[in-house]
């Protein structure tokens, strides 16, 4: 069976060396993968004042292309 680690999009803040203890740390603990989520884009609460969901358009998300490209380097 392989494991994985959900990468915590809105709570890791922006600090780059951050993320990359995050990822280093997950697979030093032997998580085979890292999910991150692709839907980057949030209910805006100016259309949707009673949005009850976990993010907003005013959350800050890792574009996954990018964060990958990072961890990879």
């Amino acid at each position: 069976m392989k494991l994985g680690v959900v990468f915590p999009q809105t709570e890791i803040g922006t600090d780059p060396a951050v993320v990359a203890e995050f990822a280093t740390t997950a697979e030093s603990l032997g998580y085979d993968h890292l999910v991150v989520y692709d839907h980057i884009l949030g209910a805006s609460t100016a259309n949707r004042p009673d949005w009850r969901g976990p993010y907003t358009s005013e959350s800050l998300f890792h574009e996954p292309f990018v964060l990958f490209g990072y961890l990879a380097g």
